[in-house]
């Protein structure tokens, strides 16, 4: 692997600041200062998830103004953690975005995704559309050799898949729905499969989507109808329905048709993110002893770990699913693309090396930089609050 060479004269980075809707400039900002258990990450390939397009195009919802967008990451530890946890120089990651305040009733029991001061890298603090940034070492996720970045950069939205089906207790000649082909559905179906569901259906209006969700050899089915909808559904489950569904849209009313075609004794996962108040048929859930439960971000060492895993043993198609892909430098017009095409963009990469031309190899340096900051007197206790830029402890959601 080269060796990584850094220019110490140099202080500032490029990163995409998000300040309101359709508002989003290019900026130099300040090298991340880091505390001591805290590496320094090349960012190299960023998703961008649909939480970055509602708040590009309507939010605030959760993310602040100013913030730095970006929570499905993919980098190269340039500075290891100076308390020499997390991997070394030149090891490729996968970030982790999920940060509790590390001493709640949750954070000691390994549950910080619901820590009431949850941070959410990318919501609450900057994230990853930018040349660097700022890791707590001990939980970045090294990539296997031979997994290509890009690849690895769908490794957190994989995760909320894998988290979503570890909700339900085996799926081993089950019967499965999920309504949403976006990219979490796409990946959510991909799973339940490859844990042994005998069947697999996709609800999903977009043409271009069900024909891609197709190639994988899961049925797909649309109709605008509620009625037929429901009616077709039936034909294609087994005589006693499906056994577990996923709610992977967040689209209007859907929650509650979900739970209808649940089973008796049945499971309904609910993942998507509303936009709106949602109902359920409580009378029907109740009666036919259905359970629901939510899911909603990953840990880093149960779900991020497992999603990679798929990755390398190729598992689960995510090459497929990237169709779209974008530069940091250029990044107004991807978003405005990203929003134009909310059916035919599937999932959407940036690319946050400069020239755009290495960000699928390790090792060649895009930009040389400065890492000589005031890390040595920087706060290391908790999670760790972007001040300079005026980061809120209100709690995001992922």
């Amino acid at each position: 692997m080269d060796s990584i060479a850094f220019d110490r004269r140099v202080s500032e980075v490029k990163a995409a600041r998000w300040w309101g809707p359709r508002q989003i400039t290019l900026e130099e900002i300040p090298i991340p200062e880091r505390g001591k258990s805290y590496a320094l990450v090349r960012v190299l390939w960023v998703g961008l998830c649909g939480s970055d397009l509602e708040e590009f195009t309507d939010g605030p919802i959760v993310a602040r103004p100013g913030v730095v967008l970006g929570h499905e990451i993919v980098g190269e530890v340039v500075e290891p953690a100076r308390d020499g946890s997390g991997p070394t120089v030149g090891e490729r990651v996968v970030v982790d975005v999920v940060l509790g305040c590390g001493h709640c009733y949750h954070c000691l029991r390994h549950e910080e995704g619901r820590c009431s001061a949850l941070q959410v890298l990318g919501q609450t603090m900057d994230g990853g559309l930018a040349e660097f940034i700022a890791a707590r070492a001990s939980r970045l996720i090294s990539i296997p050799e031979g997994v290509p970045s890009r690849k690895a950069a769908l490794a957190e939205p994989l995760a909320v898949a894998v988290r979503a089906v570890r909700k339900v207790d085996h799926l081993l000649g089950q019967a499965v729905l999920v309504y949403g082909g976006g990219t979490i559905g796409m990946l959510v179906a991909q799973v339940a499969r490859a844990a042994g569901a005998s069947v697999v259906v996709v609800v999903e209006p977009s043409p271009s989507r069900r024909a891609l969700i197709e190639t994988w050899s899961i049925t797909t089915l649309w109709h605008s109808d509620e009625t037929l909808r429901i009616s077709a559904l039936a034909a294609l489950a087994p005589s006693r329905g499906f056994d577990v569904v996923f709610e992977a849209s967040g689209a209007h009313n859907v929650a509650k048709e979900a739970g209808c075609v649940t089973r008796a004794g049945g499971k309904l996962v609910l993942l998507g993110v509303p936009v709106a108040e949602q109902s359920l048929d409580l009378l029907d859930m109740v009666l036919g002893e259905k359970t629901f439960v939510g899911s909603a971000a990953h840990m880093w060492d149960d779900d991020v770990a497992a999603a990679i895993a798929m990755i390398h043993q190729g598992s689960v198609d995510v090459e497929s699913i990237v169709t779209h892909t974008g530069r940091l430098d250029d990044i107004s017009s991807a978003f405005e693309t990203l929003s134009r095409g909310k059916d035919d963009v599937v999932k959407m990469l940036i690319d946050c090396t400069i020239n755009g031309g290495g960000a699928d190899e390790p090792g060649a340096m895009q930009r040389e930089v400065d890492v000589q900051r005031t890390a040595e007197t920087a706060r290391d206790d908790g999670f760790f609050l972007d001040e300079a830029s005026g980061a809120s402890p209100d709690p995001g959601r992922q």
